[in-house]
């Protein structure tokens, strides 16, 4: 009988995957993309009818594929609309405005700034300069409507180097009736970011018109005169800026050190150093932020005349009187090898003795150092408060893991200040406060010089409970 040939083993047969239709059911733009161009144009022109806010949206959108000049003309149409109405706009309708001058905005220094920067520095003057127009008219409390104006501005300033064929003269009249006008400095603001825009002798036009108001005050406009001093820089006028300071203003050290960074500008070192020394900050004012500025100033001076030791002089007392990281790592970037390590021990034990603990330990924190900031919770804890928290709370994040003790020290402090006072908007901070110095408890020592956790816990919820 003859054998059965084999037969050939069956071929695996591989399940090929499905692949499964993306879900639809969410509104997103990948699952809208399905309906097709002519579906969402039906959609849009339904959700558009009745909300002239999504109409002006959807005209910017198409006009912003006719051309500039379109474009400019429905943004300035709008910009004269709100600037005309004197009605009030009510807390229902905040948003929504909000929302429609944003998108204005977003317009004239997205694809109006593509298409063409010299008329859309012009637009976006006059939108910030509405700001005036809308005042007494709208309740800003978070600054929602400022940050808009803002964001023009910034898109001022990135856009005017661009435009160049604009008319300088129109613009420099518009600048300067905001500035004669505004009762904010969003003016001021608004003259810096678009003064590379103004070409020509527009600059010492405008300059001359600042000038002749200023001359019939009695008593300057702040705004005119911070005006003025951006008109001064612009010619490079160190003298002229100078001269808007009254004597008794340019012996203060922040004034001072505006105009010695002027003067360094133009490589006048010696003119420099002698707006500095008849501006030298006093021993009680050494901690003041402006004496900062001074002594930054006064270092640059003296690097640009040639004196290195000086200048490092100047540094560390800086940082005795200011507790400034970034002083302190100036000056030992400028120590020679090995000294630095021995300078920065100097310094860390210095501000173990700083008069003002809360400083000394933001200081310790942010260099940082754990053990000096321990060391200082440990020392001088009764002395710092527990309505620092700004102080407080970063501190203990840095002490929670090596000093968890110092840690529990400053987390008590916060949530004793919170429930003996009862601050309400705290409560929150208190409760996890509360947990995370709870969390800390394993890691204590057995003889810490604190009660125990349980009996503290007990004392807080006798204030009020979190």
């Amino acid at each position: 009988m003859a054998e059965a040939e084999p037969q050939p083993p069956q071929a695996k047969v591989k399940a090929k995957a499905v692949k499964k239709a993306a879900p639809r059911r969410s509104v997103n733009a990948a699952n809208l993309a399905y309906l097709g161009p002519e579906a969402l144009s039906e959609l849009l022109m339904e959700v558009a009818e009745g909300h002239p806010a999504i109409k002006r949206r959807l005209k910017l959108a198409l006009l912003g594929e006719v051309g500039a000049a379109d474009l400019a003309a429905e943004i300035d149409k709008r910009i004269d609309a709100i600037a005309d109405s004197r009605a009030r706009i009510n807390w229902r309708k905040f948003k929504e405005f909000v929302r429609d001058l944003d998108a204005h905005r977003a317009s004239a220094a997205g694809r109006l700034g593509e298409l063409d920067p010299n008329l859309a520095v012009p637009v976006l003057v006059r939108l910030v300069r509405v700001s005036e127009d809308l005042e007494g008219r709208i309740k800003d409390p978070k600054g929602e409507l400022l940050a808009v104006f803002d964001q023009a501005v910034a898109d001022v300033a990135r856009l005017s180097p661009k435009a160049l064929t604009l008319d300088s003269r129109s613009l420099a009249d518009a600048l300067l009736a905001f500035v004669t006008d505004a009762s904010t400095k969003l003016s001021v603001d608004l003259l810096r970011a678009a003064a590379p825009a103004l070409a020509g002798d527009a600059v010492a036009v405008l300059r001359g018109q600042v000038r002749e108001r200023l001359a019939v005050q009695r008593r300057p406009d702040p705004r005119l005169r911070a005006a003025a001093q951006v008109l001064a820089d612009l010619e490079g006028d160190v003298e002229g800026f100078a001269a808007l300071f009254t004597a008794s203003q340019q012996v203060l050290p922040p004034i001072g050190a505006q105009i010695a960074r002027r003067y360094l500008a133009v490589g006048r070192t010696a003119e420099a150093l002698a707006a500095l020394d008849q501006s030298t900050p006093g021993p009680a004012d050494r901690a003041d932020p402006g004496a900062l500025a001074w002594d930054e100033a006064r270092i640059a001076a003296l690097e640009a005349a040639g004196e290195p030791l000086e200048a490092q002089a100047v540094r560390w007392a800086s940082f005795k009187a200011t507790l400034s990281v970034e002083m302190l790592r100036a000056f030992l970037k400028g120590l020679p090898d090995f000294e630095d390590v021995e300078a920065e021990d100097q310094a860390l034990d210095y501000a173990q003795t700083y008069p003002d603990p809360h400083k000394a330990l933001a200081f310790l924190t942010a260099w940082p150092s754990a053990a000096g900031a321990a060391k200082l919770v440990m020392e001088r804890g009764p002395a710092l408060r527990g309505d620092r928290e700004v102080v407080l709370e970063p501190a203990a994040r840095l002490l929670e893991h090596r000093y968890p003790l110092a840690a529990t020290v400053l987390l008590r402090a916060m949530v004793d200040d919170v429930v003996r006072y009862g601050r309400a908007d705290r409560y929150a901070d208190a409760a996890r406060w509360l947990l995370e110095a709870e969390s800390l408890v394993p890691g204590l020592p057995d003889d810490a010089a604190i009660d125990d956790h349980v009996t503290w816990a007990r004392r807080v919820a006798g204030y009020r409970r979190l």
